[in-house]
């Protein structure tokens, strides 16, 4: 296997990167079931990240196995911090991450990781967060494995569904 990482490049590379967005969301739904279906958000998810690097310096990298792309990396080098109770500097962020299902346990991710990381560095970032669904077990030990730790976990809490309630104890009004 031959593989090589480089930077995206728009018009040759926009199908390939639509095929791993679409891969990656119906993954993520398999865990989360409403989410909206990878063909129909691949598009305008596409621009968004490419949105968000033009924003805030960001880059897209993909891995090519013998010449197909086998997955991307997408990271933002200058994110600003949007909560009050957050230090002041900028930080780098890594938007996304997959390799599809044929090419994976190459090292592939963790390549693409080192890519991303060597990146936010030559642009002076000093910190690099990622999010990782809760579920998705292989992709939080690849991230612990390569020094990220974990920084806050969000909880939530399906109210469409009918509340539970606990035998015997009835809520008052």
């Amino acid at each position: 296997m031959v593989h090589l990482i480089r930077e995206y490049q728009p018009g040759q590379d926009t199908l390939s990167l639509r095929e791993c967005i679409v891969e990656l969301q119906e993954f993520e739904r398999g865990i989360k079931p409403t989410l909206p279906a990878g063909t129909a958000m691949a598009d305008a998810y596409l621009a968004y990240i490419l949105d968000r690097c033009s924003e805030y310096g960001g880059k897209v990298f993909v891995a090519e196995v013998d010449c197909r792309v086998a997955g991307f990396v997408c990271v933002w080098a200058r994110v600003h911090p949007t909560e009050p109770d957050e230090p002041p500097t900028e930080y780098g962020y890594i938007s996304d991450l997959v390799v599809l299902a044929p090419f994976r346990q190459r090292g592939l991710g963790r390549a693409l990781l080192e890519w991303a990381e060597g990146y936010a560095r030559e642009q002076q970032a000093t910190l690099l967060r990622i999010g990782v669904l809760a579920q998705n077990v292989r992709a939080k030990r690849l991230y612990l494995n390569l020094g990220f730790s974990e920084r806050r976990i969000e909880l939530s809490k399906d109210l469409s569904e009918k509340p539970h309630e606990e035998p015997g104890v009835r809520a008052s009004n």
